[in-house]
């Protein structure tokens, strides 16, 4: 039997009759297991003492030091055992605090699990520990529907652990793998993501010692040695993305930000498929306004970079300058003006529903007020969200000053050939996109068994990679239709 295989049937054994703590068993027998001290939060009835009771089966012939909520005297010698656990921890306790201080500065390699229902932040900052604690181990508060059914029908005694024989670890056996798993190298996507942990820790205040970001990056080896490699890849990783980092606003912070370095991480061959997506709305929407309108010349003057109609309205009996760009004429959208601060106009939408008339709208929050008052304020338009309906206000005319002009018609051509070429590299670039997201589903996909990966975060994972491939996908087909657009005219 490989290792790999023994340590998946101990898990599964350890887990049997205690579903949707899984992963908590998984992450304190890691922890354990190199010899981490990690904190196990629960709230009363959560499971706390049969997964601690698991996690002392999952090691045989192993010299445990048990102690509970009472107070208890430490024995003269701590160094000869193998594992001390603090059940039901009173951190309020004088007796129970001096005890934790000891075992934690005189344990030598035995592992150390504190379990208790007060919250991590106020536990260990009441016991002065926080520092010296590797991870928090946090339970569910409860279960599932059809979790609880499954429970209900479980067969035995769930509070009994049974571990087959050979499969239990012995004190030779974690000495041995713990020296193995020192070898273990930290791939560049690890010590990536460790990086802009540190810096969302930097940025947020959080602060996290050196040695407890040694502590993490050993379970992430001994994730990677049990999987029968020897180096990490990110889904060893999936841990630092759940709550075990003390303080609720640190676990929020991190675990926020984790999600988007591993996403950004997993994409990284492809980071503009995130950062900087290809419209093809917008190549659709241009090849329209080519292909649908005709090729009158308009009365506009440039402004802000390009040419625009200029409309004058009077809305509470203020002049009210709109600047309307000549792109939207004779097309079917809504589109916000200029104003002439040369920003946005979010109050004011406009439309040409095809013809060369624009219909006008308010919001009806600014019929009394105008549009300027804000403005001298010096409030930013883009800043100005519709707080009312909006109402027509009218429909203007636009002046033609020559139709089917020539010059209209050749900057129409020019217009198409660029978009011809953007259409081309365009399909290109996407079509390479589908083909990475697929290589990085699969990459994904392959580490779908590996112990100790955090199924719940994986799924995510895959998701998230799923849903840019659709999304992809419909971009090509939208590239193929506006070159098919093209195709078929032959007016330009």
């Amino acid at each position: 039997m490989t290792l790999t295989k023994r340590i998946t049937e101990l898990l599964q054994a350890l887990s049997a009759g205690i579903p949707e703590r899984e992963f908590c068993i998984q992450l304190g027998f890691l922890a354990t297991l190199v010899g981490e001290p990690f904190y196990l939060y629960g709230r009363s009835g959560s499971g706390k003492s049969l997964v601690i009771d698991r996690l002392e089966a999952a090691f045989k012939n192993a010299k445990i030091l048990k102690l509970g909520k009472r107070e208890h005297e430490l024995p003269e010698k701590i160094e000869g055992y193998d594992l001390i656990i603090f059940q039901s921890f009173d951190p309020f306790n004088e007796q129970n605090k001096n005890n934790v201080h000891i075992a934690l500065d005189y344990r030598h390699k035995a592992s150390l699990v504190i379990s208790g229902d007060l919250r991590p932040e106020v536990a260990l900052n009441r016991t002065e520990i926080t520092d010296k604690i590797s991870l928090i181990v946090t339970l569910p508060e409860s279960i599932s529907a059809g979790a609880l059914c499954s429970l209900l029908q479980t067969q035995g005694d769930v509070t009994k652990t049974y571990v087959p024989v050979g499969l239990a670890v012995s004190p030779e056996e974690k000495a041995q793998w713990n020296e193995e798993i020192k070898k273990i190298s930290l791939s560049e996507d690890t010590l990536f993501i460790i990086g802009e942990i540190a810096k969302i820790c930097d940025e947020n205040k959080i602060y996290v010692p050196i040695r407890k970001w040694l502590a993490l990056s050993n379970i992430i080896k001994a994730a990677a040695f049990f999987n029968g490699r020897t180096e990490t890849r990110i889904t060893d990783t999936f841990f630092l993305g759940s709550p075990i980092w003390g303080r609720s606003t640190s676990n929020t912070a991190i675990v926020d930000n984790y999600k988007i370095i591993v996403r950004d991480r997993i994409l990284k061959d492809i980071p503009n498929i995130i950062a900087n997506p290809y419209d093809a709305d917008d190549l659709l929407n241009r090849v329209h306004r080519i292909l649908d309108t005709s090729d009158n010349k308009y009365d506009t003057k440039d402004f802000n970079g390009e040419p625009c109609v200029l409309y004058k309205i009077n809305i509470a009996g203020e002049p009210a300058p709109l600047y309307v760009p000549s792109r939207y004429i004779e097309t079917e959208q809504d589109f916000n003006p200029y104003n002439e601060l040369r920003q946005e106009e979010k109050r004011v939408r406009c439309n040409f529903h095809g013809t060369s008339n624009c219909t006008i709208s308010i919001d009806s929050a600014v019929k009394t007020i105008g549009l300027r008052t804000n403005m001298a304020r010096g409030t930013q338009s883009s800043q100005l969200k519709p707080k009312g309906k909006f109402e027509d206000f009218g429909t203007l005319p636009t002046y033609i000053l020559k139709e089917n002009d020539p010059e209209v018609i050749e900057s129409k051509k020019s217009q198409l050939a660029d978009i011809r070429q953007e259409i081309k590299d365009a399909a290109e670039n996407e079509t390479r996109n589908l083909q990475k997201l697929r290589d990085v589903f699969g990459d994904i996909k392959a580490s779908k068994d590996d112990l100790f990966c955090n199924k719940e975060f994986f799924k995510k994972s895959q998701e998230q990679v799923s849903e840019l491939f659709d999304k992809t996908k419909v971009v090509i087909s939208k590239i193929k239709e506006a070159h098919e657009l093209i195709a078929g005219q032959n007016k330009y």
